[in-house]
């Protein structure tokens, strides 16, 4: 009986957090302003009229280790498209997140790391796994939402912002 309620519960903690993030899909994007590293001011607006793949990521988060390398990949293979890649980093200590950019060899110039120390954003976005991913188009709707890192999302990723580049 134990272990029944025990994965009850567990599936209702994976669960509504999910529903809860995936309902913003078809919403306006919230919009926010974070310093990135370099701790200059960027807002999601600055990137208006263009594709976004928004990433919540942290530097003590496994699948983000193996997940980073995989976006950065993203950020090149559309290095001439009208699209934009955000990753924003949750952790407390933006030294923490800059140490580890600095272990992905030839990190995008065109990925734009912004630092979300008290998890102010993240929680607009109702994001609770670690790392989370949304693709939004260009009039800031969220179209999808990736939680957590499966082998298969960059084959997704690709997909999906091809299509939302297509649309006008």
């Amino acid at each position: 009986m134990m272990k029944k309620m025990f994965a009850v519960v567990l599936f209702a903690a994976v669960i509504f957090p999910a529903l809860a993030s995936a309902g913003l899909v078809s919403k306006k994007a919230p919009e926010f302003t974070l310093n990135g590293l370099d701790g200059k001011a960027v807002s999601l607006g600055e990137f208006k009229g263009r594709v976004v793949f928004l990433d919540f990521w942290a530097s003590w988060c496994p699948p983000c280790k193996k997940e980073m390398p995989e976006i950065n990949r993203l950020a090149g293979k559309f290095k001439e498209a009208d699209m934009a890649v955000v990753a924003v980093s949750v952790d407390k200590k933006k030294e923490h997140a800059g140490s580890f950019m600095l272990t992905i060899p030839g990190v995008s110039k065109r990925i734009t790391v912004l630092h979300d120390p008290e998890s102010s954003v993240v929680s607009q976005y109702m994001a609770q796994a670690m790392p989370t991913s949304y693709i939004i188009d260009r009039s800031g709707v969220i179209r999808f939402v990736h939680f957590g890192y499966r082998e298969n999302d960059p084959d997704e990723w690709v997909k999906e912002i091809e299509s939302l580049l297509k649309e006008k």
